[in-house]
């Protein structure tokens, strides 16, 4: 019997972004690292000549420079036996559900935003986090009370669209007179804030978000007023930055009862408004999607593959992330990563590596010193080096294993792992080894002679086929032995028995005790000098005699013949860039290392005082409580560099499962399709970033507490403000006569927004983006460069007056770090002339003219608007394999005139 489809909204976070243009925008870019998508008033996307792609737009301004908002689109994907991993549902299609079946003729799309950014606690880096205070200060704590606290939420309140007869709607002050909406008083300096946006379909029923127009306003008055004091948090401040979930229904025409019947999606998804990007083609060296990635696989068992339980990536669990008991038993486990996971370089290594050198391109910090982040032959960061595996000499290989036959029908192998066991025994001063050599041999010649019976050489018969076989055998005797396999092998263990007693009269002629546990200490710890290797976990006070009886079991099982077989396999292989790769990894801040700036020369050291990467600001580099420096990688992204640096990943191309022609180094996502619901939930989500949150970018550290998720890259919603006022079975049954109304959607609300949170509901409107800062253009201005005191692990600010340590300030180190140069550029280059086509540039101060302080947070209130754009330069000549970067590979258009 069919299962019914599933029906749910990608992406599971769409991003809108905040432009002063009235009107015109485009659509936010759904694959990592692209342009925005160009369209038209109504959102309809403008396509290639041929119709199969949608055009990247040409200008990120409208023609009074004012920039375009960035609409964030949401489509409606069909999961069911037909396509498991989902595809976009169109009007027409046939539809199910609720008993019902029909054809889809419309889609109703239900949107809440709202900013509470005015009304929550003052932003403390990393305080709350884990929860607040009883005395932490809110924002604006001089407006007490509930009901007056409840006016510094701007809430317009909820908006329904549909692809027919309603199609666009606002989030005004004025645009749901049925709804008591809340917005800050009118007269704000420099700006009111009158909307948060809207929303629209375009001709195919999919939902366009827009969000505000960028302003931000004080209703502070009096002497010195309005100002801006801090970078986060600023009372009597309002800005138009928003959140909230959006929800679908689809509407089918079904010829079975000839009436429209009614099919809510799955859950809702989430609109984030966030400010421009003013770099779209560059992503940060952590991405939101590398955070939320990272947080399904260790928190929501997304990759059990990748990330589960020890000893069952075999066969990797399936575990239900809607079932709460599950997931946690699940949780409780021995969780590790999969060590024989191995990673692609192009789709998984790469990417990663590819960010820190384009980061050159906007700082002359970095400018004037490239050479480490490089991807040239002279930097550390070539790929054409650093995507070469380990490599193995066929033929030298084929020799090797060949030799470990051999050396198993001999018995060499025997005789080889015993030598850790007997060569304290060997002590010419002490006493001749005649009898340790003459047990040893009788011991090997026995195992040659169980090689010959039970299992003897075949000609032509590859290594690989008689380890195989060798195995097959062993496991078929091992619980019923054939005569001829139990007699070879007792004859086998009479002789170890033999070889035991004789070693163990050596071992216990003469020695003191302290020597026989020294010796046991050499069997158990000591490696074996070739091939058969044996385990080093062996209890020190083992006799010699246990021992052999090991090693003889190891010898039947094929354990030994497999030990040297790999160990073939290392001897025929060659790895030249090893130091390469093992030196970068080495550079990287490992957990627990946030505040460290540098390994210093302890014989500990990875390195030799050099600064851990990435060298950018962390989530707290302010502040002595919960201090966390410096960036560092995710978990997931750390393991997978760490297996590459081994030598455990692929080169696909190499491989032949990706043809080489797909591959672009210098533009590593060119051919990334959102080919599915989650491949268009990621390529949005990256390009947004992901750390630092000191608050961060579009969202603040939030987004990494497993509490708001209902599932991987979808987040917690609290139903009193996404649902439909009237349940789609309602519907069904008064469909054609008394359905709810548009406007009994938008003005139905049982309560107010919260002012605080309650997680195990979900989230509320407003609730992602309100520990941001106030206004938004603050913190984004001061995101630039930070001074940090690493004098002091655990301190970001020191007290000279401490009588414990008087030198302290004398003795005070700060490092001066960029915070996320692809999302607040410090410097970028210009075309400052044209001289027979070719164009001259300068390398200039991407906001000259707005400085980093309060002044100058005040002032890019209304000076962001004229900033550049940074885009791939088109006047640069096409990168190649040995000149990939070139001098002005990105530069600043659309700046607005000094």
């Amino acid at each position: 019997m069919a299962s019914t489809p599933r029906y749910r909204i990608h992406p599971g976070i769409g991003i809108a972004r905040v432009g002063d243009s009235p009107d015109s925008f485009y659509l936010s870019p759904e694959t990592p690292g692209a342009l925005p998508v160009d369209c038209d008033a109504s959102g309809n996307p403008r396509l290639s000549a041929d119709g199969e792609s949608e055009v990247p737009i040409r200008t990120f301004k409208d023609g009074e420079g004012r920039i375009r908002r960035q609409a964030a689109r949401f489509q409606i994907y069909v999961y069911d036996e037909q396509s498991s991993e989902g595809r976009v549902l169109r009007r027409g299609d046939p539809v199910e559900g609720g008993g019902n079946r029909g054809v889809l003729v419309d889609m109703q799309w239900r949107v809440h935003l709202a900013n509470k950014k005015a009304a929550w606690f003052a932003f403390d880096q990393l305080e709350g986090e884990h929860g607040y205070s009883a005395s932490h200060p809110l924002r604006n704590p001089d407006v007490t009370g509930s009901q007056a606290r409840q006016q510094l939420i701007i809430d317009p309140g909820p908006q329904v669209v549909n692809g027919t007869d309603r199609r666009r709607a606002a989030f005004s002050r004025d645009g749901n007179p049925m709804y008591a909406a809340t917005f800050p008083p009118k007269g704000l300096v420099p700006h009111d804030v009158d909307t948060l946006g809207e929303i629209l379909t375009d001709d195919a029923g999919r939902l366009v978000v827009l969000g505000g127009h960028g302003r931000s306003g004080s209703c502070n008055s009096g002497l010195g007023q309005p100002r801006i004091d801090t970078y986060a948090n600023n009372d009597g401040w309002f800005d138009d930055i928003s959140d909230g979930p959006v929800m679908a229904r689809l509407v089918m025409y079904s010829e079975e009862v000839g009436r429209l019947r009614f099919i809510d999606v799955d859950y809702p998804a989430w609109a984030l408004v966030g400010y421009p990007r003013y770099a779209p083609q560059v992503l940060d060296m952590v991405t939101l999607d590398d955070v939320v990635a990272d947080l399904a696989i260790r928190e929501q068992a997304d990759r059990t593959d990748l990330y589960g339980t020890a000893g069952t990536f075999d066969d990797p669990e399936k575990v239900d992330t809607a079932d709460e008991g599950a997931l946690l038993h699940w949780k409780a486990g021995r969780l590790r990563y999969n060590p024989d996971y191995w990673p692609w370089f192009w789709r998984d290594i790469w990417p990663i590596l590819f960010r820190p050198d384009e980061f050159t391109y906007f700082t002359n910090v970095l400018q004037q010193s490239n050479f480490p982040h490089n991807q040239q032959p002279r930097g550390n960061f070539d790929p054409l080096k650093l995507c070469v595996p380990p490599r193995t000499a066929p033929r030298l290989l084929r020799a090797k294993r060949l030799e470990a036959i051999e050396r198993n029908g001999s018995g060499a192998l025997v005789a080889q792992a015993l030598e850790p066991a007997v060569m304290m025994l060997d002590d010419s001063e002490r006493r001749t080894g005649d009898g340790i050599d003459a047990a040893i041999a009788q011991l090997a010649a026995a195992a040659s002679n169980f090689a010959e019976t039970v299992c003897p050489r075949v000609d032509g018969e590859s290594p690989e086929d008689y380890a195989s076989r060798w195995r097959e055998i062993a496991g078929t005797n091992k619980s019923a032995p054939s005569n001829d396999y139990a007699a070879a092998e007792a004859e086998l263990r009479d002789a170890a028995d033999t070889a035991a007693a004789r070693l163990s009269d050596v071992e216990s002629d003469g020695y003191e005790e302290a020597d026989a546990r020294l010796l046991q200490l050499v069997a158990a710890r000591r490696p074996g000098q070739g091939e058969a290797e044996p385990p080093r976990n062996i209890d020190p006070d083992t006799p010699v005699s246990a021992t052999v009886d090991r090693i003889i079991g190891d010898f039947v099982d094929g354990v030994l013949l497999d030990r040297a077989l790999k160990a073939a396999s290392k001897r025929a292989t060659t790895d030249p860039y090893g130091p390469n790769r093992r030196y970068l990894y080495d550079l990287l801040r490992l957990p627990g290392e946030e505040n460290t700036l540098q390994m210093t020369g302890s014989p500990t050291a990875r390195t030799y005082h050099l600064p851990l990467m990435p060298l950018l600001a962390g989530d707290n580099p302010l502040s002595n409580v919960v201090p966390s420096k410096f960036l560092r990688l995710t978990d997931t992204q750390l393991f997978l560099l760490r297996q590459w640096a081994e030598g455990r990943f692929y080169n696909e191309v190499q491989e032949g499962w990706v043809d080489a022609k797909a591959i672009d180094p210098w533009q590593p996502y060119k051919s990334w399709v959102a080919g599915d619901g989650r491949a268009l939930d990621r390529g949005v989500l990256s390009n947004l970033l992901g750390g630092a949150f000191c608050p961060g970018g579009e969202v603040c550290w939030i987004i990494r507490n497993p509490a708001i998720w209902h599932e991987p890259y979808r987040l917690k919603a609290d139903p009193a403000f996404y649902t439909f006022r009237q349940t789609a079975a309602q519907a069904n049954a008064g469909s054609g006569s008394t359905t709810t109304s548009a406007e009994d959607y938008v003005s139905y609300a049982a309560q107010p927004l919260a002012q605080d949170s309650d997680y195990g509901l979900g989230l509320q409107p407003g609730d992602l983006t309100k520990q941001s800062g106030l206004p938004w253009q603050a913190d984004f201005n001061e995101c630039s460069t930070q001074q940090i005191n690493v004098t002091y692990d655990e301190w970001n600010s020191i007290d000279p007056t401490n009588p414990n340590d008087p030198l302290m300030a004398r003795e005070a180190r700060v490092w001066e770090t960029l915070w996320w140069p692809a999302h607040r550029p410090m410097q970028a280059w210009e075309i400052v002339s044209m001289t027979g086509g070719s164009p001259g540039y300068q390398f200039l101060n991407w906001a000259r003219g707005v400085p980093q302080t309060n002044t100058g947070d005040y002032k890019m209130v209304t000076e962001w608007s004229r900033l550049g754009f940074i885009i791939r330069n088109p006047y640069a000549s096409a990168p190649s394999l040995d000149q990939p970067s070139p001098d002005q590979k990105y530069i600043s258009v659309e700046r607005a005139e000094d």
